[in-house]
């Protein structure tokens, strides 16, 4: 691959991710047309469980009960042809999370919220970013 344009070839961007579960089920969240956990890009020097209650208020409503102290999962990769870059390495961190129940506000970024297993999750049509997850969240059942 060759060097990319827009960062040096070392350069994560990094994102925290929020694992909600209820057993063997993962709460997953569908945006336009594609499905996902919920979170998103940390901010140079912020918090990564500031962070994490920042996106998940700013992008979907919910209330945050707890944070893991550690994360449960990484899954690094490469996202081709987005934010305007032909490649970037993007560096997800999921960390377990409890979120207060009801506290979805569908008119902020994801039209529907929906419990998948394993099962469903490997049949649904996800954002590139979350390809990974699919074989990741084997590991934690």
């Amino acid at each position: 691959m060759s060097q990319s344009k827009d960062f040096p070839d070392c350069f994560y961007r990094v994102s925290v991710r929020a694992l909600i579960r209820d057993g063997e089920k993962f709460l997953m969240g569908k945006r336009r047309t594609m499905w996902e956990t919920f979170g998103g890009g940390l901010d140079f020097g912020e918090d990564i469980q500031e962070g994490l209650k920042r996106e998940l208020r700013e992008e979907v409503g919910f209330k945050v009960v707890s944070i893991a102290d550690k994360p449960c999962l990484a899954l690094p990769h490469i996202v081709q042809k987005s934010r305007g870059m032909e490649w970037f390495y993007n560096f997800p961190i999921y960390y377990e999370t409890v979120i207060e129940p009801d506290s979805f506000d569908p008119s902020r970024e994801y039209s529907e919220v929906r419990w998948c297993t394993i099962d469903d999750i490997q049949s649904l049509d996800l954002y590139p970013g979350e390809e990974g997850i699919r074989e990741g969240f084997k590991l934690l059942l």
